[in-house]
């Protein structure tokens, strides 16, 4: 009895709770003409289905947790979708090389929108490779190749790579699974041309030479300001553009998820008992600035007793 609130209480790192296994220790000892040997199997039988009901109970929260993310993707951003679909067909291209800017004039679910386009089909058939470069932290076009070259090289130390050695690489790595490059805090008033010099330096010289027909060749630019479109960047704005995929395709902009999209995703998601009964259109809208995306996830998770923070904002907002 001095010892059962530490039993209780204690778990161990690889073995899980010691209770469980002290009482089938004192079972497996215990010699069943003992008089006491029944009660303590009673016990640990009693105790074996609580283990199996409580690990029923995580997994169905798994699941639900990740019904839930993918069913939030569904809210809007249908305009973006087909653009990226359209796109990601259209092959006047010798090969399945596409690349985005993912803009708004604020941050509206910009980081959202690209974890829903990682779900299509086209890129998630095979093996894939997601290189994430926060742009804003990098001073020009040799710290992009050397920030690209930590990707490929085990450990994420300096390699000291030539730009030709970085392309060789990612050449190697295309002929067995779909590169998506993810450059983000694009937009830098004072530092516009280093944009173009991403574009022109980065960008299009593995274009021009990747000889890949298998997988795809994506890059994705997201501008959390809505600056890149006025900035003179060269963009195309249709994919029939004579220099796409060279230079990005526009999206339409990201913004606040309209009133008639939210009811249009609650109902089939209270249809399909992924969020209660009592959640409605005005509750969401009120609770999140008129449909702010991150807003609206996050007043989501609270009606789903989700956390927002550990569950899914990770997810939803990868490069976080």
């Amino acid at each position: 009895m001095n010892n059962l609130s530490i039993l209780l209480k204690s778990k161990h790192a690889l073995y899980g709770w010691i209770f469980p296994r002290f009482v089938q220790s004192l079972r497996d000892n215990c010699h069943p003409d003992n008089a006491r040997w029944g009660d303590i199997n009673d016990l640990c039988v009693k105790i074996e289905k609580i283990i199996v009901q409580s690990q029923a109970l995580d997994t169905q929260f798994f699941l639900d947790k990740q019904k839930l993310f993918h069913s939030i993707l569904d809210i809007d951003f249908d305009e973006q979708e087909d653009k990226v679909i359209t796109a990601l067909d259209w092959q006047n291209f010798p090969h399945k090389t596409a690349a985005f800017l993912v803009h708004g004039n604020h941050q509206f679910g910009q980081f959202p929108l690209v974890t829903r386009l990682l779900q299509l089909q086209e890129l998630k058939n095979g093996e894939r490779r997601e290189i994430f470069v926060k742009l804003s932290n990098l001073k020009n076009i040799d710290c992009v190749w050397e920030e690209v070259a930590r990707r490929f090289v085990h450990g994420n130390q300096p390699t000291g790579l030539s730009p030709e050695q970085i392309k060789e690489k990612i050449f190697q790595a295309l002929q067995s699974q779909n590169l998506i490059f993810i450059f983000y805090e694009v937009y830098q008033s004072d530092r516009l041309s280093f944009l173009d010099e991403l574009i022109q330096d980065f960008w299009q010289p593995i274009v021009e030479k990747a000889n890949h027909k298998e997988t795809y060749l994506v890059m994705f630019l997201i501008d959390n300001k809505g600056g890149v479109c006025k900035s003179g960047v060269s963009l195309a704005e249709e994919v029939n553009h004579p220099k796409y995929p060279k230079i990005p395709l526009s999206l339409p902009p990201s913004t606040q998820f309209p009133r008639t999209k939210i009811a249009s995703w609650l109902r089939v998601a209270v249809r399909d008992k992924v969020v209660p009964e009592s959640l409605c259109v005005d509750i969401l809208l009120t609770d999140s600035q008129e449909g702010v995306p991150e807003l609206v996830y996050e007043r989501i998770c609270q009606y789903c007793n989700t956390s927002w923070e550990r569950e899914l904002a990770h997810k939803l907002i990868q490069v976080f």
